[in-house]
Order: structure tokens, then C-alpha cells, then sequence
């Protein structure tokens, strides 16, 4: 496990705690070392994510990045209104599960599940690495070289499966492919036995600002399909990208 994913994991225990915790809880609960546990969280206290109210006590979320996280879903649920109808209609036409994910820093967040399909394959968390899943290599392939650069020289690509993309140059290739295709696929490169196809949803500038996928098992999205369900989830992230760009064009008339 890489430093990052370890301070996400001290992050994500801290944010889903409903006590304190002190450095020994999180090394308990996390697996992670003693040392490195007070490293991370040391340095997520002067980031402002955490906060250790007295000299030696315990620790917690810290109130102000809690509400400034709260601003931000907020500014997205425009969004999650807007493609909720577009992802329900998506779920029941190919009969799989459907995704809205949005980009927050170097992850990328579901807000919004559809499952239709009745089989549970959704992954329980909700935050998905960008350089697995197909959700976050759509925001990778949209993002500015030196952006994307800046991403890839300061993350270790430990592979989630046997088929993880783990270098650079690997993951460059494909995000040409990406932008040249306008969709990205997880071919059980996130969780063995899984597999989805992702597109950008657009804002009325070009930029992205979501991605919507489809996800599913291998046993029923074969590579066959996978292909298939490509411009038919494409499809479904223009319609949204234009709905959100006639609400944004009517909020600026308003």
C-alpha cells in the first residue's frame, strides 16, 4: 500500500468515526504502523483535515474541512438532480448497474447508484482510485499534461489486480486511447471479476465535470459487450452534458 492510499485510509477512519480516535486506534484499526499512522495523521492535522483539540489527546475530523466538504457535495447535487432520471433510464435499458462518480483531488467519488440489475456489484467504497477504474481514467484523460504529469510522478501504481495498469507510459498510451474513443474501460483492472465502460459529462465550456459507467460482471459484460455498451453509455453522458448545459444557460438568464 502506498503512502497515499494509507493517508486516504487514516482519512476516510477519521471521517467515518463517531469517537475520537487516538494514534493507537488508528494503527489498530487500520493495520497500519505506529509510526507511520502518527506521521500521516500529523501531517493531516496541519492540512486542516484533522483536529487534536489538546497536546496529546485524541483526534478527529475537523469541523471546518467537514463543512467545506459539505459545500462541495452540495455545488455537485445540482448534477446528481439533473443525471438521476438520464441513469435510471441507462440501468433499465442495458439492465446492468449505472454510476455518476465526480472528481475531488486524486480521487474520483460515486454520488449516485442505480442498480437495476438486482446483483450487488457495486464496491462498497465509494471512493475509486483514477488510475483503475474506469470513472477515474476518464478524469485523467481530461486533465491538462502537466496535471496529469504532476499525478503520475507522485503516485505508486500498486496494482488492485493482475491486470492494473502500474506504470506511466502504460497508463499514458491508454489515456490517448481515451480521449481518441471518448469512453474508458475497466476490464477487472479495479476488482477481479468486474468490468466498466465510462464517459465524460461535459459542461457547457468543454470542461469535465462527471463521468457515468456502467458497471457489471465479467460472467454478463463480456469484452464482446463491453464494446456494445461503449456508445450507448457515451450517448447517455451527452444528454446529460446537454441537460446540464441548458440548466446552467437558464440559471445565468434567471
Amino acid at each position: 500500500m502506498d503512502a497515499i492510499n494509507k493517508a486516504f485510509e487514516i482519512f476516510e477512519l477519521f471521517l467515518h468515526s463517531e469517537t475520537d480516535l487516538s494514534i493507537n486506534d488508528v494503527s489498530a484499526q487500520t493495520k497500519i504502523t505506529y509510526p507511520t499512522a502518527h506521521r500521516i495523521t500529523s501531517k493531516l492535522v496541519k492540512r486542516g483535515y484533522i483536529l487534536q483539540p489538546q497536546k496529546r489527546g485524541k483526534y478527529s475530523i475537523h469541523p471546518a474541512k467537514l463543512a467545506e466538504f459539505i459545500g462541495i457535495i452540495r455545488k455537485k447535487l445540482n448534477i446528481r438532480v439533473i443525471a438521476s432520471p438520464y441513469l435510471h433510464e441507462l440501468s433499465e435499458t442495458v439492465n446492468e448497474a449505472s454510476l455518476l462518480a465526480v472528481r475531488h483531488g486524486l480521487i474520483a467519488i460515486n454520488i449516485e447508484v442505480v442498480n437495476r440489475s438486482l446483483i450487488h456489484v457495486v464496491p462498497d467504497s465509494t471512493t475509486l482510485n483514477l488510475y483503475c477504474t474506469g470513472a477515474g481514467k476518464v478524469f485523467l484523460a481530461y486533465m491538462s499534461e502537466k496535471e496529469f504529469n504532476a499525478y503520475a510522478d507522485g503516485l505508486v501504481m500498486l496494482p488492485r489486480t493482475a491486470k492494473t495498469i502500474s506504470n506511466k507510459e502504460e497508463l499514458a498510451k491508454e489515456i490517448i486511447q481515451i480521449r481518441r474513443n471518448g469512453f474508458a474501460i475497466d476490464d477487472e483492472e479495479n476488482e477481479l471479476g468486474l468490468r466498466s465502460v465510462a464517459a465524460p459529462i461535459k459542461d457547457w465550456e468543454g470542461r469535465v465535470i462527471a463521468a457515468i459507467s456502467i458497471i457489471g460482471l465479467t460472467t454478463r459484460i463480456t469484452k464482446t459487450r463491453l464494446q456494445e455498451l461503449a456508445p450507448i453509455v457515451k450517448d447517455y453522458a451527452l444528454r446529460i452534458s446537454q441537460a446540464m448545459s441548458v440548466k446552467t444557460q437558464s440559471d445565468k438568464k434567471a
